[in-house]
Order: structure tokens, then C-alpha cells, then sequence
């Protein structure tokens, strides 16, 4: 039965084809020749593999969740709430950004039906669709967040910032997943009515915009918008209809994208996410139309990102922001998990364009230390986070009270994992990745057989599943040679060895009988990474993988599974890694394997500092305790922020930063948000009459505390303006100031004590600590309150 489930899915792939390709006769809506074979390609995981077992955890994980909680909020947006079959999930499903994750979760159902054919899925999927198709408005609108948002940006007057339009949460962001997510399911499944929903949502859209100027427009897409450049080009290659093309190209964020299509450099400070699906978009319109702005766009953002803006586990950004070039600033907050989703997304775009080995050792790196590092192996809980912090730890979601936009991308990873194994163009079949894995395609099965990477060979073997007696339509294979195995990696077929290299993969010509077999062997190696901004910062690797030393769980936190991906941010680390004395360009004189088959490293006597010895595992195996995977290769290294303050930090505020914002429940008067590149630091002030920013920080109850508040060292008066405000806890005055530049280009900390006194009325939790607004607010029309780059909230053991 599994069989014909699976050919009945094949016939239907095939008739959405003809159809399509009848419709789609303008210039760049059709299909390339080879994306015919490309639908009808089946790939699956072997199941006891690495993969295989994270994708068979990761589908338990999204079965669980109850798609009526997950509608419950487009019930509720749509004024039908008393419709609702079930009470919504909390996180950010109880916030403005509810229904994201729906459109996460028919993504992650598509794709999984696509690599299992489980049934479970199908009727989850006819379901939702069901209920969408009945809760959707009559103009077409549906989303979990209500339509006020876009009404009042559609009149052109309305307020925006990088995550705030008309005082919502980034609802294009929002909605910008179910229309995703609908599509998803149209490609995956045939079913009509997915592309009926999201096309009225697409035309409620284009209705709803269209009386807005280009510069209204633009304005708006300054809030983050996720991809809708992209869904909207999807929509035109799917349809051939132009209306869809128009307004995708109206989605391009001019401002950022114009001068990356110049190759010019403006992502310092950018909120990194933000920026990755739009040029997903412009990806994908290079696929539609050929300009080549679009194309050269695409590329230089690529490798900007890969080459100069990302940490040795292949995610990016610090505070889910783009530093300058170059650095790698280790933070607990570092590695946003979506980021990296979005990257390989765009990976593969590339790779179509140019298969050149570069995109597929970067996705390698990406996925086995990133993606599938993020996911925790027996539950299938989601990171947010990637912690670069030495001593620090991974943190999880739970399953009711998250739903961080990494738990939604999260939810698709692990059906994803079967993407770029193998990739045919043409008659070329590409072998990207050394996963355990069966490749189907026009009667020919090719299955990679290996246990990397705890083995170091593998080998092809090709069969045919319809009668054939040879591969059809393949005449060559292209073999990724890994930059991690220039020198060693032997690729062998019909007794002859080939070495001939193209863009990085050796080409084997066929036939390719059935019963045939090609060979592959290669050393892995323990070898060293030096981070970009310092040549004594390294890391350690074995092959592609990143090695973390298990630090253990001393003064470990009661759980790692937390609703709040931030209240763990400070908790107190008690490691001191010591440095790594011996030659880094010859780690394994001082590092050896211990355990071949868990591929587990111990250092030797004297490697470390202080005579520290650690044991050293995949970065992706490591789970619930503390780990660096930085070391530094010297004794001294002057002291960070974090070095100096964050043992007695308990609450931080990085102002104009959306998730430190949103998580300390920002409320804000003509406040305004921006970032200083000589610093690489965010502000944020208030300006004018009555104006004011205000944040909910963690205070430890019947203690004084010291507020410490960082300024620009260069801020001062602005022509009339002086920088005058109130400083208030809990309603209580506790300091004015007025800010003179002090001839510094960098942060001037101040500190304030709060007396206890001022808490004392306040319920504590278990822990001790309350919660109370702080308040800066000016002192007239002609004052400014800020700005400020960072707060924090200290204590001293009593």
C-alpha cells in the first residue's frame, strides 16, 4: 500500500506539471527542463541513520502539536473566536505574531510528506486546509494577527519601525508564513484548494496595497516583512499570472537591496534575518525573469555572509544582528537557528545557478553543526540561540509555551535534511552530501551507503526499480570532493580511480548498469579553525565537524527547557576554560580519539592550561550540559563587557534590538531606535514633550541594586535639544540626568542604586526576584531622554 501511496503521489506531481506547463507560457514562468525530474525525484533517509533518527524525532515532535490550537488565533483575528475548537498555545502564539507558527507547521507537514508519504500527514493536511478555507474572510484576508495592522498602513499614514508597523508586531512577518506554508502544500501535494486560499490571500493583498504610492510602500517594508518577495514570485511561477510577478518586484526592500545589487556592503548593524529572505526573493525572481541585478545581489549576500559574517558552526550573527566585517564576537545570544535555515535555502538557489563545491561545503558545515545540533535528540525540542560563550549551554522550547520563530523553522529542519543529498541538473546527478540515503528517479535507484561520519568510506549502488537494466537519462555523476579531504579523498568506479576535478567534485561518465557500484574513501583528520578577528581563537574539527568539550553541569539550571528563550541568558557560568598551550597548527599531537565509534577526542596531559583536561565530542551530539567550542591559544586577553559585568548581571536590555525589546515588554511615546557602527552598538531615546521608553526588568527583591546605564560618550546636545530626562523604577524617581559628550567614541557606563525601599511592595517569585517597570522620560518639550545602548540590572552577594 505504502508503494502505491507513493506512485499515486508521483502521478499527481506529474499531472500538476502538464497542467502548469499549459498555463505557463510567458517568459520565465515555465519550468526549466529539468524540473520535471526533479518533481518526480524520491529521497529518503536510511532509517537507524544520524539523520534518519533526527527526522523520525522531528515528525513525532510536529504530530504532537494540535492543529485546532494552532488555528485558534486566525479564529480569533477574524472575529470568529468564538469558533475556536480549542484554546491557542502560549509564547508568541499568545502574542501579535500568532499564526507564524501555523504556517510553520504546513510547511513542516509538506515537507515531511514529501520524504515519509506517512498518512498521518495527509489527513492533518486535508484538515487545515479545511478549516482555513471556511475561516477565511471574503476579501481573502486570513492570518492570526487581525487586519488592522495593513488597513492603516494601506490609508499611507501610519507608524513604523524595524519591527513595529502601525504598533504591531512585524504582521506581514506573521501572515508571510501561512501564505508559505499553503504553497508548500500545493507543491507537495496537488491538493486545488491550498492554492485557491493562498491565491485569494494574494489578491486580498494586492487589493488592499494598491492605492498606496511606491514611497508608502517602501516605508512599510522598513518592518520586517519575511518573504514575501518570495511567495509572491512562487506564485507567479506557479500561475503564469503577471499581477503576482508585479507585486513580488513591489516587495523588494529598496533601500537594502539596491545596493547589494551594487555589491556594496550595508548589513552592518542590519537585523540579520530580516534581510536573508528578501534576497531569497530576489533568488528566486533571477530564476523568473534573468535580470541580473537580481543574480549578482543574490551572490555577493551569499558570500558576504559566509566569507565574513559567520561563526565557525556556520550560523550568523550576534543579538540576531550583523557586526562589522570580520568579527566573531562570542555571546550566549549568537546563531539565530532561522538564519541558518534561510541561508540553505539560498544555498540551494545558488548551487542551481553554479554548482560549484563552495555551496555545498558551506551547507555541509551548516547542517551537521547548526541545524542538526539545534534539535534536541529525544524530545525534538528547538534552540533559538547557538551559544558561543565558553561554559555556556544549549537552551530549549517547550512544547506548549515557546513558539519562537526557531521553533517554526525548527519544526521543518528535519524534514528538510533529504534536500541536497542529491541534486540532478540535466542529465547530471550531483552527490552532495555523504548522508545514508536512496536516490530514486525515472526507474533508477542509487543508494549511498556509509556510516559517516563515523566511517571514513562509502559507496553507490545502482539499481533499477522498474525493469530497466541501466541508469535512464543520467550520463554522468559529479562527487563532492570536501575541503576537508583535498589531499585524501579517492573516488573509484569499474576499477579505475578517477581524480579529475571541477568546481570541486570529480565527474564520473557513465553507463551506470544496474548492479553497478562507484567507491569512495577519504581521511577525516582532526584539524584547526582560526576565527576571523583573532589568530589565536580557535576551534577544533574533525572533518566537518565541530568538537565542543563537555564541561559538565556545575551550577547547572533546574531545566534547559524554558518557555522564555532569555531567562537563562544570565545565568552564572562557574567554568574557566583554561588556554590551549600546545601548537594549534598541530592539535593532534595533543588531542587524540578516544572512542572511534562515538567519535569522542580527550586532550592530553599539558594541552590546557591549569591542568585542565576535556573531553571533546560532536558538537551536534552534545545535549544538556555546559560546552565551549572557542578555545583561546593564549593566557591574556583583555576583559569583554560580559567579562567585567556578567557575573552580577541579572536582567540586560540591549535597546533597539527586537527580541531584548519584546522580551522586556517595550512600551514606547516618540521613541526612536537606531545604531552606531563605530561602537557596533543599538540606542534607543524618547524626543519632545510627554515622551518616554519603558522596559519590565528582573529586580532581586529586599537588596539594593545598581542599574547601570551605557551612553555614548559623544552624545550631548542636539541645537535646541538638550539631553535631559527622569530615571524611574516602579514609578519612583531615582536620578535626573543631562548628558555633556565626554570626548569618548564608545560606551560611558553610569551606575544608579535602587533602593529596596522602592521594590518592597512587589510579589517576588520563588527565586526572590520581582519585576518593575523602568522608565526614561523627558523633562519638556525640548528635551531628549537617551539615548542609551545597553542596561543592565546588578547585584552583589549579600
Amino acid at each position: 500500500m505504502q508503494g502505491l501511496r507513493y506512485l499515486g503521489c508521483i502521478l499527481i506531481l506529474l499531472l500538476i506539471f502538464i497542467s502548469l506547463s499549459c498555463k505557463s507560457l510567458e517568459k520565465g514562468a515555465s519550468m526549466n527542463p529539468s524540473d520535471m525530474g526533479k518533481m518526480m525525484a524520491i529521497v529518503r533517509l536510511q532509517e537507524n541513520s544520524l539523520f534518519g533518527q533526527s527526522q523520525r524525532v522531528g515528525l513525532e515532535y510536529v504530530l504532537r502539536l494540535e492543529p485546532d490550537r494552532l488555528l485558534a488565533p486566525v479564529s480569533e483575528a477574524l472575529g470568529r473566536g468564538s469558533e475556536a475548537k480549542a484554546a491557542r498555545y502560549g509564547g508568541w502564539e499568545s502574542r501579535q505574531i500568532a499564526g507564524h507558527s501555523l504556517g510553520h507547521y504546513l510547511s513542516a507537514l509538506a515537507a515531511f510528506w514529501q520524504v515519509t508519504g506517512d498518512s498521518r500527514i495527509e489527513e492533518r493536511i486535508r484538515y487545515v486546509l479545511q478549516e482555513l478555507a471556511r475561516l477565511q474572510r471574503s476579501d481573502g484576508y486570513l492570518g492570526g494577527v487581525e487586519s488592522r495592522p495593513f488597513d492603516i498602513a494601506a490609508t499611507g499614514t501610519f507608524s513604523v519601525e524595524a519591527f513595529s508597523l502601525a504598533g504591531y508586531w512585524v504582521p506581514w512577518y506573521s501572515i508571510h508564513k501561512i501564505y508559505a506554508g499553503l504553497i508548500d502544500v500545493y507543491v507537495a501535494t496537488g491538493n486545488p484548494l491550498a492554492l485557491s486560499i493562498v491565491r485569494r490571500m494574494a489578491d486580498w493583498a494586492i487589493n488592499r496595497t494598491s492605492a498606496m504610492t511606491e514611497q508608502q510602500f517602501q516605508r512599510m517594508l522598513e518592518c520586517e516583512h519575511g518573504g514575501m518577495c518570495e511567495v509572491f514570485a512562487e506564485l507567479y511561477a506557479l500561475t503564469g499570472e503577471k499581477k503576482y510577478l508585479t507585486m513580488a518586484e513591489r516587495f523588494i526592500h529598496h533601500r537594502i537591496m539596491d545596493p547589494l545589487m551594487k555589491e556594496i556592503d550595508v548589513l552592518q548593524g542590519l537585523h540579520a534575518n530580516t534581510q536573508i529572505p528578501k534576497v531569497i526573493g530576489l533568488a528566486r525572481l533571477y530564476e523568473l525573469t534573468g535580470k541580473e541585478e537580481y543574480r549578482r545581489a543574490a551572490e555577493f549576500f551569499f558570500k558576504n555572509v559566509v566569507d565574513h559574517r559567520s561563526y565557525v558552526i556556520g550560523g550568523n550573527s550576534v543579538r540576531e544582528h550583523f557586526g562589522p566585517l570580520d568579527q566573531e564576537r562570542l555571546a550566549r545570544d549568537t546563531c539565530e537557528t532561522c538564519n541558518t535555515y534561510n541561508m540553505l535555502k539560498l544555498a540551494e538557489h545558488l548551487f542551481r545557478w553554479n554548482p560549484s563545491s563552495y555551496y555545498a561545503d558551506f551547507y555541509e558545515r551548516a547542517l551537521y553543526n547548526h541545524i542538526l545540533a539545534s534539535q534536541e535528540p529525544e524530545t525534538g525540542a528547538k534552540c533559538y540561540f547557538m551559544s558561543t560563550d565558553p561554559g555556556h549551554f544549549k537552551v530549549y522550547g517547550t512544547e506548549d509555551n515557546s513558539f519562537w520563530c526557531c521553533t517554526g523553522t525548527g519544526m521543518e529542519n528535519p524534514a528538510r535534511y533529504n534536500r541536497f543529498i542529491w541534486v540532478r541538473e540535466g542529465n547530471t546527478l550531483y552527490v552532495n552530501l555523504f548522508i545514508p540515503s536512496r536516490y530514486e528517479n525515472e526507474g533508477s535507484v542509487f543508494q549511498l551507503i556509509t556510516n559517516f561520519p563515523y566511517e571514513t568510506k562509502a559507496h553507490i549502488e545502482i539499481s533499477s526499480s522498474g525493469g530497466t537494466s541501466s541508469s535512464q537519462g543520467i550520463s554522468q555523476i559529479r562527487i563532492r570532493r570536501p575541503a576537508w579531504a583535498r589531499e585524501s579523498f579517492k573516488v573509484s568506479y569499474n576499477d579505475k580511480v578517477y581524480t579529475t576535478e571541477e568546481y570541486g567534485y570529480i565527474t564520473i561518465p557513465g553507463p551506470f548498469p544496474s548492479g553497478s557500484s562507484i567507491q569512495l574513501e577519504w581521511n577525516m583528520g582532526l584539524h584547526v579553525y582560526v576565527t576571523r578577528d583573532r589568530e589565536r581563537r580557535i576551534a577544533f574539527m574533525y572533518g566537518p565537524l565541530v568538537l565542543a568539550a563537555r564541561l559538565g553541569k556545575e551550577n547547572f539550571p533546574s531545566t534547559d527547557v524554558v518557555a522564555d528563550h532569555l531567562s537563562l541568558m544570565y545565568h552564572p557560568d562557574p567554568t574557566k576554560i583554561g588556554a590551549f598551550l600546545g601548537d594549534p597548527q598541530n592539535s593532534s599531537q595533543w588531542i587524540k580519539i578516544k572512542d572511534p565509534t562515538r567519535l569522542e577526542f580527550e586532550s592530553l596531559p599539558g594541552a590546557f592550561s591549569e591542568g585542565q583536561r576535556f573531553i571533546l565530542i560532536p558538537y551536534f551530539a552534545l545535549h544538556h550540559e555546559r560546552y565551549t567550542i572557542y578555545f583561546d591559544s593564549q593566557e591574556y586577553k583583555a576583559p569583554s563587557r560580559e567579562d567585567i559585568y556578567g557575573p552580577q548581571t541579572i536582567d540586560k536590555v540591549y535597546p533597539g534590538q527586537q527580541q531584548s525589546e519584546i522580551e522586556h515588554d517595550l512600551k514606547s511615546k516618540q521613541s526612536y531606535s537606531g545604531y552606531l557602527p563605530s561602537v557596533d552598538m543599538t540606542w534607543r531615546d524618547a524626543r519632545g514633550l510627554g515622551s518616554y521608553f519603558s522596559y519590565r526588568m528582573k529586580f532581586k527583591k529586599d537588596r539594593a541594586n545598581t542599574l547601570l546605564v551605557a551612553y555614548y560618550g559623544l552624545d550631548g546636545p542636539v541645537g535646541a535639544f538638550k539631553r535631559k530626562f527622569t530615571i524611574s523604577v516602579n514609578g519612583t524617581v531615582i536620578a535626573t540626568e543631562e548628558l555633556y559628550p565626554q570626548g569618548v567614541d564608545g560606551p560611558v557606563d553610569v551606575k544608579y542604586r535602587i533602593d529596596p525601599e522602592i521594590l518592597k511592595n512587589l510579589p517576588a517569585d520563588e527565586n526572590g526576584f520581582v519585576f518593575a517597570e523602568l522608565r526614561f522620560a523627558t523633562t519638556g518639550g525640548t528635551s531628549y531622554a537617551g539615548g542609551i545602548l545597553e542596561l543592565r540590572v546588578l547585584t552583589e552577594a549579600p
